[in-house]
């Protein structure tokens, strides 16, 4: 009996010590939670200030009408054609130090190639995050890339992500990036719904879209935005989310404002059918744009010949694992697409492919 009470109470100790461990951990994670304002000013960073194009008109930072731009979610380097992921199915954490490095490699002679593009919006991009081996990705982007500006807003910041137990993903800071030839005159950080409450949330991205902002001659502002939505809810956060970006669209267009946005929907483009193999597999759900969102007359500018993300619940092996599309462009009514197309590269360094898009101010 006496036995059977010590073991009742060491297990009792035991079960206790996990409880205040566990409890304590929280504390922590919750005391040091990333928790951004609502709208944040953005530093704009300009490598070399002798490069960014001179004042226009009425001085206006943009003196022409036709603009070219670039968006790629470039999955922080840990997602090439050898990885999958064991949020999405699969079963590896992060690639080994080559391969990231490869990626990387990769990543940026990619981004060299498309040297005369205006605008580069980037997702994914890390700044000191365990899955990249803390490499500083945003900066070693903005170096190497023939632009004179740069913007960086946070979307993710978490001390410590626990999972998966064996092998935790640890620290994740890193966020969203756009590369301008322009000067902006302004740059904002605009905070969305957050991927989860607490405390599922302590260890999610913090979602956000960030605007560069130029004013024009004709007394209007040209407003590109950069955006990354939610990839793992069943799609009630993914609309709170595109309800505040709606709002935000709204009012600009009624100033009579420019707007582009460009990134990572995470939702498929209106006209858009998937052709899944693996359905339901990564456990994300699939979604459409409304084609009025944010009202009639807005323009989805996609090209619909190529995926643009690869699903990871395997390395990719291409005409067997599941693509779709769900990076591209959304344009306000004043401003017209005079070309689309999406730059193959085969999924090597990233689980998703770029899109280049140019683009007429009417």
């Amino acid at each position: 009996m006496k036995l059977f009470k010590k073991i009742l109470k060491i297990f009792g100790i035991t079960i206790l010590s996990i409880i205040l461990i566990f409890a304590g951990f929280l504390g922590y994670m919750t005391m040091k939670d990333y928790r951004p304002a609502p709208i944040e000013d953005v530093k704009i960073v300009c490598i070399n200030e002798a490069d960014t194009i001179t004042l226009g008109p009425n001085g206006s930072r943009i003196s022409k009408d036709t603009l070219s731009l670039y968006t790629w979610n470039i999955g922080y380097g840990g997602l090439g054609a050898e990885q999958d992921f064991f949020f999405d199915g699969g079963k590896m954490v992060r690639p080994s130090r080559e391969l990231n490095q490869k990626y990387m490699n990769g990543i940026i002679a990619s981004l060299k190639q498309m040297d005369t593009v205006d605008f580069m919006l980037l997702q994914e991009v890390d700044k000191s995050s365990k899955r990249s081996y803390f490499q500083d990705q945003v900066t070693e982007i903005a170096k190497a890339c023939p632009y004179s500006c740069y913007a960086y807003a946070t979307n993710y910041k978490s001390l410590f992500v626990p999972q998966p137990v064996s092998n935790p993903y640890g620290k994740c800071f890193g966020g969203i990036v756009t590369l301008a030839r322009i000067k902006p005159a302004a740059a904002h950080r605009f905070s969305l719904a957050q991927d989860a409450s607490w405390p599922t949330g302590l260890f999610m991205l913090k979602r956000c879209y960030m605007e560069l902002r130029y004013p024009l001659a004709n007394g209007k502002d040209l407003v590109v935005i950069n955006q990354h939505l939610s990839a793992y809810d069943d799609g009630t956060v993914k609309q709170r989310q595109l309800d505040t970006l709606k709002v935000k669209l709204l009012a600009e267009y009624k100033k009579g404002n420019y707007v582009i946005v460009g990134g990572d929907w995470n939702t498929y483009p209106p006209g858009y059918t998937s052709h899944l193999k693996q359905k339901g597999k990564d456990g994300i759900v699939e979604k459409t744009m409304d084609l009025n969102y944010p009202e009639q007359g807005w323009k989805y500018i996609y090209d619909p010949s190529l995926g643009t993300n690869r699903k990871l619940y395997e390395p990719y092996i291409k005409g067997r694992t599941d693509e779709v599309i769900i990076d591209y462009f959304l344009l306000s009514p004043n401003i017209d697409a005079i070309a689309v197309k999406g730059i193959d590269l085969g999924f090597e360094n990233s689980d998703h492919q770029p899109v280049y898009l140019k683009i007429v101010l009417k």
